[in-house]
């Protein structure tokens, strides 16, 4: 026997974004009202915030990419040197220490010398502060919507009250000036 009410015999009379809606404006007491009433808005700030971790991740991959091939210059370096000295065989002299110090620092410094690199650190370093940045965006309006102090609001605030100590302050010193005279 076929029951055709049931929502899971046929699921595709059911519009799950138009069951949404509805829910949403259901009467609610509390936050669940103000977090999903633009639930459009978050996720198009999921998305941003994914495109701007994508592109961290390509800038990272060239970051990591350019170390990489400044270590194995060093180590090809190193591999090099080390047969064409026969004093260099033994890992544990300190001339083979003095080589490998020499190696990695001449490759290192090359690199960190290059346009290319400081490009990819430039790259890697501005898409790690656009991510704090839009993180702190998207916290700031959770705190408005749930009508928590934000960190701006703070900071207004924290910026009256040192301009109105200095003007207490300036008060004083002038009532002190009239008192004394």
């Amino acid at each position: 026997m076929k029951d055709e009410n049931n929502a899971l015999n046929n699921f595709t009379k059911y519009d799950l974004f138009e069951n949404w809606k509805n829910l949403q404006n259901f009467p609610t007491i509390g936050m669940f009202n103000a977090l999903t009433k633009n639930y459009n808005e978050y996720l198009e700030d999921l998305l941003s915030l994914n495109r701007i971790l994508v592109d961290l991740q390509k800038n990272l991959s060239n970051y990591w990419l350019q170390m990489s091939k400044a270590n194995f210059r060093a180590v090809g370096n190193v591999i090099l040197k080390s047969k064409s000295d026969p004093n260099l065989k033994d890992a544990n002299s300190e001339k083979f220490r003095l080589l490998l110090i020499d190696a990695y620092e001449e490759a290192y410094s090359s690199l960190f010398s290059s346009k290319e690199f400081a490009i990819a650190y430039n790259e890697v370093y501005s898409k790690q502060l656009d991510i704090v940045n839009y993180i702190n965006r998207i916290v700031e309006k959770n705190l408005k919507l749930l009508n928590i102090p934000t960190r701006s609001e703070l900071d207004e605030v924290l910026k009256d009250l040192q301009e109105m100590k200095k003007t207490l302050r300036i008060m004083k010193n002038r009532y002190e000036k009239l008192d004394r005279k």
